[in-house]
């Protein structure tokens, strides 16, 4: 069985003007991440243009939350994605019943931090143990989600609300 895989990556930040559109860097391409410590060694990690595959299934969450209603969906054009030289973009279309996220990130509650969850393509990563922390480079992987968070774990990401 496939684990999904958590990253707290981008950080979007929000405007104070109600507008509902998220946008931002889901995934800063050959930036370090802070350590992480889902392993038995500490590793940071990075992603290679291009390393992930988006499908018609990707939806935005709050918190990872895989059973709560999706914030925007990849399917019904709500949340879209395009590549750059810098990373991974993402604009995603909040719903207008919640307020609340909107508010939140415009307050400063929320940082505007998102996370994505993705299952690693096999052969999909290539370690480098000869440092400390080790490094790991993720150059295929399947999106599943992008989720607004409390903390990012990449602190070159950044968007706004538009």
């Amino acid at each position: 069985m496939r684990k999904i895989e958590r990253r707290f990556i981008a950080t979007a930040r929000a405007s104070t003007d109600g507008r509902r559109t998220l946008a931002g860097t889901a995934v800063p391409y050959d930036g370090m991440s802070h350590v992480l410590r889902d392993r038995p060694r500490p590793y940071r990690e990075r992603f290679t243009r291009g390393a992930l595959e988006i499908g018609d299934g990707v939806t935005m969450q709050y918190g990872h939350d895989l059973d709560g209603v999706p914030l925007a969906a990849v399917r019904s054009g709500t949340l879209r994605f395009r590549e750059t030289d810098q990373g991974l973009e993402f604009e995603a279309d909040l719903p207008e019943a919640r307020a609340d996220i909107r508010e939140a990130l415009e307050r400063g509650d929320l940082t505007g931090a998102v996370s994505i969850g993705f299952y690693l393509r096999e052969d999909g990563d290539e370690w480098n143990n000869r440092t400390n922390p080790a490094v790991r480079t993720v150059r295929a992987a399947e999106l599943v989600e992008l989720s607004i968070v409390p903390e990012g774990a990449y602190p070159a990401a950044k968007g706004s609300l538009q």
